[in-house]
């Protein structure tokens, strides 16, 4: 596999036979994402996080394609650990998962690498709540501002295998955990990272309704 140019309609290749996991409702993502590119959307992905009548055009599109290929899942997975042990144990060769399982998986010894789909990878970035009855509101807010020094992101990826968004946290790594991250992303990686949107109460409705239309297709 070229993984110079992955793309999320790589997963549902028929030579991976029954060897797929992904989380329901990301691989949906993915596979609108592919049909986007494709020009099989009626409406662009992002549209979907807009408006009620996107979000249902696209999906019902998305949800059928997704349906082709269910034969081909090894597993759904939901946590961490269920992402890793459909590599372990439950036959998985390939999947749609956070790049934290293939760090840790390699840690294990495990023969598995990361690479991010052309369409872009998926990301976010985690925020913070400061109750409204907080009682020193200025400590959280240096918390914050700590949080995201390149020392704290560093601390923070060593201690999950998640990436952090802190620039200059990269350099701070262990040799081992900045190799992992400059192997799965170039560059241009980088520069193509697909962020989620926010996701109204609605869409999550909506997100979940066609989640389990596809887990019980």
């Amino acid at each position: 596999m070229d993984r110079a140019n992955l793309s999320y309609a790589d997963l549902w290749n028929p030579d991976h036979g029954q060897g797929v996991t992904v989380r329901g409702h990301s691989a949906l993502v993915g596979i609108g994402l592919w049909l986007e590119r494709e020009g099989r959307l009626p409406f662009p992905m992002l549209d979907s996080y807009k408006s009620e009548e996107a979000m249902r055009a696209n999906f019902d599109v998305i949800v059928e394609e997704a349906a082709k290929h269910k034969h081909m899942l090894a597993q759904f997975w939901d946590t961490e650990n269920e992402a890793q042990a459909a590599f372990r144990t439950n036959g998985a060769i390939i999947g749609q998962t956070w790049d934290s399982t293939a760090f840790r998986l390699q840690q294990e010894g495990e023969d598995i690498a990361y690479g991010a789909p052309k369409e872009g990878a998926l990301a976010w970035m985690e925020g913070f709540v400061i109750p409204k009855n907080a009682q020193n509101p200025d400590a959280v807010y240096e918390l914050i501002n700590w949080y995201y020094t390149p020392e704290a992101g560093a601390m923070f990826v060593k201690a999950t295998g998640y990436n952090s968004t802190s620039k200059g946290a990269t350099e701070l790594l262990p040799e081992e955990t900045r190799q992992f991250f400059t192997d799965s992303y170039t560059d241009e990686d980088l520069a193509n990272l697909w962020w989620w949107p926010i996701q109204e109460p609605w869409y999550v409705a909506l997100r979940n309704e066609y989640q389990d239309r596809y887990l019980s297709a």
